[in-house]
């Protein structure tokens, strides 16, 4: 069950005075989402986007521990071809910010790519950390890592602190942010370094995905290098380097991304109110609009016609598309999705089905992905050989224009 959600305080300040710059919506799977929405917020003392009205904690522990999406099991435990491409990116900037002898730990390090690109790189003493049962055990058979399973909470006692831990994709999923920063200096030496890496809110319409994509189901946190800068003073860490990059998360299809190094053991500095996060939000919703308008039109002509389609993709794009435009009026036969978590759970009073399940169907298949759409019309086409008519929700002729 989905609790009634509280009024969250600014994860960096605590401050209650906020600006709600959108409401961000989602129609609920069945026992595998973590919200029905939440409200953007901006806060007024320090500057900070922040997910406002969230669930509490021990619900997102749970949902990473048992419904992680990034085991990749579907697949193998194989990650996709974008997210290696970005993980080498940064495997190369961390290369150059310690020693290849460092003590790493890569903490939510999911099946471990990260670690196995700095393996490559040179780096001999690495360790993962992930509360996922299934990604640990891939890590450790089939990459060979050394794994702890647990989250950032109390270090083991027979773990020795890591001169090096590295948050990638990580801090924009929790909740209790200074709590979290605070844990994570129990697995540091003093003096140790720490690498962030995060969806860069200052930059998000300089990327080009699915509309309010970065505003997913699981995202709650909008960092701007200001605001992170404020985020780790609050505990004394030094702001040391920083790399901006707009990188593809799938093909053709790119978002921005921000990397910092910091060093503990420096002076506690009070956050200062910064702007650059509230500019770049209300940019990205802006032109968020103008992009949905495509969208309205694929939908308004399903609902018209009522000819019989199934939806393929249940993430965030189909959650928001369920719960904000007129998609629940058209005639839908299943949903599908190549993930085990999902299949077999209902959405909306339809089942979810695996690709499988579509032998003998001829109905048209509407893919509600688009970091994934040519991946998906390959596995229908070209794996599963089924010749059903594919649309897609969004206007193609701009993919083919990005690939440049």
């Amino acid at each position: 069950m989905i609790e009634t959600p509280e009024l969250r305080l600014c994860p960096i300040c605590s401050s209650p005075e906020r600006e709600i710059v959108f409401k961000q919506h989602f129609e609920p799977i069945e026992g595998a989402s973590l919200t029905t929405g939440y409200e953007v917020v901006v806060c007024q003392n320090c500057g900070l986007v922040f997910a406002d009205r969230i669930p509490s904690k021990e619900i997102f522990d749970r949902y990473y521990a048992e419904s992680s999406k990034y085991e990749y099991s579907h697949q193998g435990g194989k990650q996709h071809e974008a997210e290696l491409r970005r993980l080498s990116g940064l495997a190369d900037w961390i290369a150059t910010q310690t020693s290849l002898s460092s003590r790493l730990l890569d903490a939510g390090c999911a099946t471990g790519e990260l670690l196995v690109a700095l393996r490559e790189r040179g780096f001999t003493n690495l360790t993962g950390l992930d509360p996922s049962e299934t990604c640990v055990q891939y890590a450790r058979d089939k990459n060979g890592l050394r794994m702890i399973q647990g989250v950032m909470g109390s270090k083991p006692e027979n773990e020795a602190p890591f001169d090096v831990v590295v948050l990638s994709a990580v801090l924009e999923h929790i909740p209790d942010l200074n709590p979290f920063i605070e844990q994570s200096l129990q697995w540091l030496v003093p003096g140790g370094l720490l690498i962030i890496e995060v969806p860069d809110v200052e930059n998000f319409a300089k990327g080009f995905n699915a509309p309010l994509q970065e505003l997913s189901l699981e995202h709650i946190n909008f960092f701007s290098a200001a605001s992170l800068e404020n985020l780790m003073g609050n505990h004394g860490f030094t702001r040391l380097d920083d790399r901006y990059e707009i990188c593809y998360v799938a093909q053709n299809l790119t978002g921005a991304v921000l990397t910092m190094s910091f060093r503990s053991g420096g002076e506690i500095k009070a956050p200062r109110l910064e702007s650059k996060s509230e500019s770049g939000i209300k940019i990205y919703l802006k032109d968020c609009q103008e992009q949905m308008k495509f969208e309205a039109d694929v939908i308004k002509d399903l609902v018209e016609t009522q000819r019989p389609v199934f939806l393929w993709g249940v993430g965030t794009l189909c959650q928001r598309l369920l719960a904000t435009t007129d998609l629940p009026k058209a005639n839908i036969c299943a949903f599908i999705d190549s993930n085990p978590h999902y299949q077999g759970k209902e959405l909306m009073g339809h089942r979810i089905i695996a690709p499988i399940d579509l032998i003998g169907r001829s109905e048209p298949i509407l893919i509600l992905s688009w970091p994934f759409f040519e991946e998906i019309s390959h596995q229908i086409r070209s794996q599963l050989k089924f010749s059903n008519e594919i649309l897609c929700i969004h206007k193609f002729p701009e993919i083919q224009e990005a690939k440049g």
